[in-house]
């Protein structure tokens, strides 16, 4: 929020109380306008802003949580698809060619169509592209990965918001995430109740005739193929958090938590690659033995603790995904994919998420990363990464994991 919020604050009056047409008109007026805006206070909140010592930073953060606000408060309207798009036009159809009478004014609209090339912008132009993407493209096909970010609820948080949006607009997104995220379920549920159906008809159906029937392949709710599908939903079955901490090795972690350190660390590398194919736990265990092991080293004769887990496994997330802070360390994430294969890999990271809950957000957190490092490549150049995602889609569906989003 601004130093001073009363600009803020007038329009939150508008929004409340007005029909997001006239708030629509007042606000293209005051970016486009600015000198013929009829309340010369709201000139004078403008004056303030731009005058401010951090005028950048306030400008942008006024903007920014003017839009939040008009989409969590006009989500509900008819026609809101539009009138959010609307909304974000605003800002690209600013012409500033003419000289404006005071240097304020022009500073105003300098910012103002500076925001379009924020990130804070395009995380609003990502939800607007979600909410109706036949407003944001002509294209009838997805044409890159950024136009499929509506089908991962859990990229939601990285690729939507960030620490400064408002409690509404982040309630509007919990509650957005959550209707995604159910209907997905339901598809899913839908899938799999169809396929046991047909596998138990065909059943039926050979038992009274010599020639079996052929069981007719179920459409699948994700972007798999039906027996990618079929290997990641039995995969994923056995890495529920139940089943996990029913196994053998995952029942030593419990012996050894008063263990010094190191022990963990030995522990972790069995325990990431138990269940592995062969071929694959040749290909991960070098890996894992080259980095788990130096990890934190000055700790490894102290007593292990929750907070040496934590910063274990989000040290180890930073080498098997991405580093926020290097994102060209991404490119370990692509090797591991293509030695394990996406399914492998999803599982790798779902069990390391269940050494603590914390560490799910840790993970999409790094998964938002390198869906906006790669978001404007094309479908075919990222099959790869939209594998690994829609493996990340069932396995958090299958774990049932909760719908908050912060």
């Amino acid at each position: 929020m601004t130093t001073d919020n009363s600009l803020y604050q007038y329009f939150l009056t508008l929004i409340e109380t007005k029909p997001s047409s006239e708030v629509l008109d007042k606000l293209h007026l005051l970016l486009a306008e600015t000198e013929y805006y009829p309340d010369v206070e709201v000139q004078k909140m403008v004056k303030n802003i731009v005058c401010s010592p951090n005028t950048k930073g306030n400008c942008l953060s006024f903007l920014n949580n003017i839009c939040q606000i008009c989409i969590a408060y006009w989500i509900v309207e008819e026609d809101a698809k539009s009138i959010i798009y609307r909304l974000l036009n605003l800002f690209k159809e600013l012409n500033l060619s003419e000289k404006k009478p005071e240097n304020f004014i022009e500073r105003w609209q300098e910012e103002s169509q500076a925001f379009s090339g924020s990130s804070e912008y395009l995380k609003l132009q990502r939800l607007s592209h979600i909410i109706n993407p036949r407003l944001s493209s002509d294209a009838a096909k997805p044409q890159v990965l950024g136009d499929l970010l509506g089908r991962y609820p859990f990229l939601y948080k990285g690729c939507l918001a960030d620490h400064y949006s408002l409690p509404e607009y982040i309630n509007f997104l919990a509650g957005f995430k959550r209707h995604q995220q159910n209907s997905f379920q339901e598809k899913f549920n839908r899938t799999i109740v169809l396929q046991k159906q047909k596998i138990e008809v065909a059943r039926l159906r050979s038992m009274t005739s010599k020639i079996p029937q052929p069981i007719q392949v179920v459409p699948n709710p994700t972007l798999l193929n039906h027996q990618a599908f079929r290997t990641a939903v039995e995969t994923f079955i056995q890495l529920t958090p139940s089943r996990i901490k029913n196994q053998t090795i995952f029942k030593l972690f419990f012996q050894i938590k008063s263990s010094p350190f190191k022990i963990f660390k030995i522990w972790l590398i069995n325990y990431l690659t138990e269940g592995l194919k062969e071929e694959s736990k040749q290909q991960l265990n070098p890996y894992l033995q080259a980095n788990i092991p130096t990890i934190l080293t000055d700790c490894d004769a102290q007593p292990l603790n929750g907070f040496l887990i934590i910063r274990t496994c989000n040290q180890l997330l930073n080498q098997l995904i991405l580093n926020p802070t290097n994102p060209s360390s991404h490119l370990s994430f692509i090797n591991l994919q293509r030695y394990l294969g996406s399914t492998e890999l999803t599982a790798l990271l779902l069990k390391l998420t269940v050494l603590n809950s914390k560490l799910k957000d840790s993970l999409r957190q790094r998964l938002a990363h390198i869906f906006d490092y790669y978001e404007s490549t094309s479908i075919e150049e990222s099959l790869r990464l939209i594998q690994v995602l829609e493996n990340c889609l069932l396995a958090f569906t299958i774990s049932q994991e909760d719908s908050r989003i912060l």
